[in-house]
């Protein structure tokens, strides 16, 4: 009796050690998918009024839009996929909403939505391709960017010029 009494009490034991040491393994996996799944929330930017200066250094694929155009709704799922390869590929992928930052919109004079820019150390090109996470790879992995005309300083986001339209278009939303 005292032989089967200590069989349960060990199996009793074991069974708690195997528990513990399951809750344990699923909480470390818990931890490294939530740590793994923020990550990727990460590489996707905002960029605000108060922040695009940073866009100013390294390289850069911006996209301007706005939440109820449907040409930028459609655009969110690649534009999301993207951004996962700019951490592999060395570029920062940004956006940037015009109903939320109307200076940025006066000082990038967007016109039609969406927009993507491409920055390379403050040097800015308007993209004009297609649009799939494929032909956005390799527009900055075969550095297509190169092939297409810089945006003239008078009309780059830094210039005096462009700082007066943002300041406008600040002025006509709080007038609004």
């Amino acid at each position: 009796m005292a032989c089967l009494l200590a069989v349960s009490s060990m199996s009793s034991s074991m069974f708690s050690f195997i528990k513990r040491r399951s809750s344990w393994i699923l909480c470390l996996f818990l931890v490294i998918h939530v740590s793994t799944s923020s990550a990727k929330l990460d590489s996707l930017r905002e960029v605000t009024d108060s922040s695009w200066e940073e866009i100013l250094s390294g390289e850069w694929m911006i996209e301007f839009y706005a939440p109820w155009c449907p040409a930028c709704q459609q655009l969110q799922t690649v534009w999301k996929d993207f951004a996962d390869w700019g951490d592999d590929m060395g570029v920062n992928i940004a956006k940037v909403d015009v109903t939320e930052q109307p200076g940025l919109s006066g000082r990038f004079i967007i016109t039609s939505l969406p927009t993507i820019y491409h920055c390379k150390d403050g040097v800015f090109r308007k993209y004009q391709g297609a649009r799939t996470k494929e032909d956005f790879l390799s527009f900055v992995d075969e550095q297509k960017w190169k092939s297409i005309e810089p945006i003239s300083s008078w009309f780059g986001p830094s210039s005096f010029l462009m700082n007066s339209m943002s300041a406008l278009f600040k002025l006509s939303m709080f007038i609004r």
